[in-house]
């Protein structure tokens, strides 16, 4: 027999050919079931809140910024969590995935949530009170599908957030 790659091999039936088993094989044919892409929760943030802006100079900080971005997060989570994909997210602790992207102001922030709103995916868009600033958006989770890649890149939101 000759040497090469292992194949998944499958024992043929061959009783009435008086064959064993053993000497005849016929390759697998079927293949493993396909694998689910990974739950995520996208959080997007507005990128002038950090830079100077009007909001700047009235306090916003890499400290309250967080904050709202566990606003938002936290905000989704209860909105959802009778949700499957939700509750499958919350069951895996130490295999959540969060992906951070990045909107250049309040007005890309509230048409992303539009968007969303018009493809139908859960989402909760943050609204500082009693100041009324749009700050953040998180999606519930979800498997990155291109119904929720196209609303982001629609909104121009689909770039990742730059440190």
């Amino acid at each position: 027999m000759a040497s090469g790659p292992a194949t998944n091999l499958v024992p043929k039936d061959n009783k009435s050919t008086g064959i064993s088993d053993s000497e005849s094989q016929v390759p697998r044919t079927d293949a493993p079931p396909k694998k689910e892409s990974p739950l995520v929760m996208q959080i997007v943030v507005r990128r002038d809140l950090l830079e100077d802006s009007e909001e700047r100079s009235k306090g916003w900080g890499v400290g309250p910024l967080m904050a709202q971005v566990a606003h938002a997060a936290t905000a989704v989570i209860h909105e959802t969590r009778g949700d499957p994909n939700t509750q499958a997210y919350l069951a895996d602790l130490k295999g959540m995935h969060k992906l951070v992207h990045q909107v250049p102001n309040g007005t890309a922030l509230v048409r992303l949530s539009e968007v969303l709103t018009t493809a139908g995916v859960l989402h909760h868009l943050w609204v500082e009170q009693p100041e009324n600033v749009p700050t953040c958006l998180a999606l519930a989770p979800n498997r990155r599908d291109n119904k929720i890649k196209k609303a982001l890149k629609k909104a121009d939101a689909d770039k990742l957030w730059q440190g």
